[in-house]
């Protein structure tokens, strides 16, 4: 899975932010602030100089920077779903 975070337009990119704001939401408490999530992105776009830019290789370069904190919690989510939805296919593969 290749992360094209570079290229994302900006209003594309705040729309979904602030969807994911919403989605994680749980009463009064927030996992992620989203304009703090779209801010860290763009800085994140301007600073990154991986070769290889896929989501665990930004996921790590965040996690040894110690810094956005924001896109860690998502970039930890996006990646954690894509498994477990990798992993239930595969199973149901095997069942056929």
């Amino acid at each position: 899975m290749s992360c094209v975070l570079r290229f994302v337009d900006i209003s594309f990119l705040k729309e979904k932010c602030l969807n994911l704001k919403k989605s994680l939401k749980h009463d009064n408490s927030l996992d992620i602030d989203g304009f703090d999530l779209i801010s860290e992105l763009n800085i994140l776009r301007e600073i990154i100089g991986l070769d290889n830019d896929k989501a665990i290789d930004i996921l790590n370069y965040i996690e040894r920077i110690n810094y956005f904190s924001n896109v860690y919690i998502t970039y930890r989510i996006m990646l954690t779903i894509l498994m477990l939805f990798l992993s239930t296919e595969r199973t149901f593969s095997k069942q056929k």
